[in-house]
């Protein structure tokens, strides 16, 4: 099925818009007019986080934008001030962006709302309930996804990393949810009152050299390999192959998504890992491989704290250093770059 023949699908309240474009950006290089692809930016805040997000298109080979393929959801409010939902889907394949925007839309739709809003009013919410509830909803967007013959999800999928902000004034915990390479930390500091802080992952990178995840592919039949030149030498990182085929060659072992890769063990079960947020407790920061392709989550951080508490300005900040990062490497393309910083109050 020919994915360019299909809208996206209809994008959910509150979650990241399609972006305008400004037709009026002439580029004197190309025979056609080249439409600038305006970032995609939200903000917003409640008693007790302030948040900002921004998704910058990438750009191809010959300098114009590419079609943005990472998206976003972001609500401060998911039914009430005390559970917020945040998340960053990295689209890639030929219907890459496609398949971003379906997870975009339908997987707030999937979360249960009212068992969220139950869980934040108890002393300690069930963290086992809502990990579970995560890893089931990934697994529902994805069936969903590949019964919908609108998008043609063979050789096309995305990353998703979602984390719930939830529970009442002193007892706030982050759940977060990872399938793929996007990544998310927390930002802390060692005394209240410290500017210096350091990090801890809320996620880890499912990639093909992971043993763990190395082994599970090998055990449903694929293959863990670079990609070879005429030499036999590698060029770039491990993916993910059929055993007898030079296909689908994913550089992730969990995605939602690529239906072939499934085949040889790629799946969508997010792993979860969880934080009680305490006073010293400063930021989180969510963001697609755009991001953490060239910058550390030390060298995020550090940009964070430079934008004194403005979220907005922060995750500018962060999009902006990625793409410079990305040109300066001297690479042909710049990959799509997105990032919600989240600031937490009142905690």
């Amino acid at each position: 099925m020919n994915c360019w023949m299909h809208a996206s699908k209809n994008s959910t309240p509150h979650a990241s818009p399609a972006p305008p474009v400004d037709t009026n950006n002439e580029q004197p290089h190309h025979s056609q007019e080249a439409k600038r692809i305006e970032p995609v930016c939200e903000k917003g805040q409640n008693e007790f986080l302030t948040f900002a997000a921004r998704s910058n298109a990438g750009f191809e080979t010959d300098g114009r934008q590419k079609t943005n393929q990472d998206s976003f959801i972001s609500f401060q409010n998911f039914g009430n001030t005390s559970i917020s939902v945040f998340g960053v889907f990295d689209g890639h394949g030929a219907c890459g962006h496609l398949v971003s925007n379906f997870v975009r839309s339908e997987f707030p739709r999937m979360l249960d709302k009212e068992m969220l809003k139950t869980e934040a009013t108890q002393d300690q919410p069930d963290l086992h309930r809502i990990g579970r509830h995560l890893q089931a909803t990934f697994e529902r967007v994805n069936a969903k996804l590949e019964a919908d013959k609108s998008i043609d999800s063979s050789l096309s999928g995305t990353t998703a990393i979602v984390v719930v902000v939830i529970g009442k004034a002193g007892c706030r915990w982050l759940v977060a949810a990872n399938t793929g390479d996007s990544r998310a930390f927390l930002a802390f500091a060692d005394k209240p009152g410290d500017r210096d802080v350091k990090t801890k992952p809320l996620s880890i990178d499912q990639k093909p050299d992971l043993e763990s995840e190395r082994q599970r592919i090998l055990k449903s039949g694929g293959r863990v390999e670079p990609l070879l030149d005429e030499h036999g030498n590698a060029l770039g990182p491990a993916r993910v192959w059929l055993s007898n085929m030079m296909l689908p060659g994913l550089a992730m072992t969990r995605s939602i998504g690529d239906d072939i890769a499934a085949t040889a063990g790629v799946y969508a079960l997010p792993e979860i890992e969880t934080h009680k947020l305490v006073p010293n407790d400063k930021f989180m920061v969510i963001a697609s491989d755009g991001v953490w392709e060239f910058l550390s989550n030390g060298d995020v951080a550090k940009m964070v704290v430079a934008a004194g508490g403005d979220a907005d300005k922060a995750a500018k900040d962060i999009c902006a250093a990625a793409h410079r990062e990305w040109k300066a490497e001297g690479v042909e393309v710049v990959d799509d770059i997105t990032a919600i910083v989240v600031f937490f109050s009142h905690i």
